[in-house]
């Protein structure tokens, strides 16, 4: 990824993104959190968010953001949810952990402090996917419905759509039980290759799984970036697994032009 500073702020971006004229989109880093419900400095979260949107050139009035509930409903953008929130968790779109918009100029943010964010791009449409995809999400198959939901609201042909996997915790530190490889052996394919065990601690390849996924809705795995830095490990990301109840937010913000 692409290292940017602003001022105070840092933000980052996926190569295979930047610079495709009508598409804008970042990453962003500590210490600033940009989620206004929780973790350090969550009053000054919508600030943040704000100061984002004018380095990126977006409107923040019309910044959107899935309510995210660990599950894997994705819907598209309408008119009235355009804006909605905005100002935190409370205003968003309500049951959803992802969202599709051919709408431009309407900026979505999706939040993590671990979970793996998964974009799609269309430049034919052209049209954005954003989808925070958990554990939960991931076996529940949330970064295939997203891409099944741009198939059929936009036309959107697989084969030809750019995708990306933020910053998240990966598969060196991300140690899960094995009840949840039991629930991924009921809904992923060859769920046990995304089960590496070593020096007897056994951790979810999340960033492998969700990468998986796509390839199986028909992208090339060559249009698929995975970011590769691990949330827990790398201190530029908040995670929850490492920060605990102090824990901010990472956002990631999309849009077209």
């Amino acid at each position: 990824m692409i290292e940017t500073h602003h001022g105070g702020i840092r933000l980052l971006q996926f190569e295979s993104l930047r610079g495709i004229d009508g598409l804008v989109h970042a990453v962003t880093t500590r210490p600033q959190n940009y989620a206004p419900h929780r973790g350090q400095g969550r009053e000054q979260a919508v600030d943040a968010r704000r100061r984002v949107c004018e380095v990126l050139g977006l409107d923040f009035d019309k910044l959107t953001s899935p309510q995210q509930v660990h599950g894997a409903e994705v819907i598209p953008v309408e008119t009235g949810d355009i804006g909605c929130g905005r100002d935190g968790r409370e205003t968003a779109v309500r049951f959803v952990d992802g969202l599709v918009c051919d709408k431009p100029g309407v900026p979505l943010i999706s939040l993590s402090a671990d979970c793996p964010l998964v974009v799609a791009y269309d430049p034919r449409r052209p049209a954005i996917g954003v989808v925070h995809s958990s554990w939960q999400g991931t076996v529940a198959r949330s970064t295939e419905q997203m891409i099944r939901v741009m198939q059929q609201v936009y036309g959107s042909d697989p084969a030809m759509l750019l995708a990306a996997i933020a910053p998240s915790a990966g598969p060196c530190c991300y140690e899960v039980g094995e009840e949840v490889r039991r629930i991924a052996q009921t809904r992923l394919k060859d769920a046990d290759a995304f089960f590496p065990r070593r020096d007897g601690r056994m951790t979810f390849d999340l960033w492998a799984a969700n990468r998986q996924q796509l390839i199986e809705c028909g992208i090339p795995a060559e249009n698929i970036e995975v970011a590769g830095l691990c949330s827990i490990c790398d201190t530029r990301f908040w995670s929850h697994r490492r920060d605990g109840a102090d824990a901010g937010r990472t956002a990631l913000f999309i849009a077209l032009r």
